[in-house]
């Protein structure tokens, strides 16, 4: 038995950072290897360095964020979107990637959602994040509601619950400890200071 635990804590350490190593990898490497062909088609080989794909790769999403701030660009981004979403299979994808980031986005920025603990009663409480204070379309006249998701453990997707103001307690934790944790079920290792 002692085996048979000892294994199974280590492939606890091992596997997530191998997972997470080779998640980095691929996506470095797939990034260099695109971009160096771009970088090649348009500039001699021998100004070509490992590692230039990358950073090319940051200064054009750097400079997509910048060029987001003018209004033309803007306008044909959304434009260019709107015709975007109306591609069936497309329009699901690009709609759930779109909000998933533009939820951490947010919450980087310092603008995001609020972690809460929801009250189902009988003491128990969901964690989950607010995504719209006052949604006006599904709040019953007089009563006030808040949209808060509500993600699923160990998987993309997760349930947006309208819920009564009076039934929701603000949380003082930051929304990427209170996102690993959903995430992971409450199945995670408390780092020590």
């Amino acid at each position: 038995m002692n085996i048979f635990t000892n294994f199974l804590r280590g492939l606890s350490v091992v596997l997530p950072v191998a997972l997470t190593a080779w998640l980095l990898i691929w996506l470095i490497s797939g990034a260099e290897m695109l971009l160096r062909r771009a970088f090649v088609a348009v500039l001699p080989d021998t100004l070509y360095f490992p590692g230039l794909g990358i950073a090319l790769a940051c200064l054009i999403i750097y400079g997509i964020g910048v060029l987001l701030q003018f209004f033309f660009v803007n306008r044909f981004w959304s434009w260019f979107e709107v015709r975007l979403k109306r591609i069936p299979f497309v329009k699901t994808i690009y709609t759930g990637v779109s909000d998933l980031f533009g939820f951490f986005s947010s919450n980087i920025a310092g603008q995001g959602s609020r972690v809460v603990g929801v009250d189902l009663g009988q003491d128990t409480r969901l964690v989950g994040f607010i995504t719209d204070n006052s949604p006006q379309a599904f709040s019953p006249a007089g009563e006030q509601r808040i949209a808060v998701y509500v993600p699923f453990s160990y998987q993309i997707g997760g349930f947006t619950l309208l819920v009564p103001q009076k039934k929701v307690e603000i949380l003082d934790i930051p929304v990427e400890e209170a996102m690993r944790f959903v995430l992971t079920a409450g199945i995670q290792q408390h780092d020590e200071v």
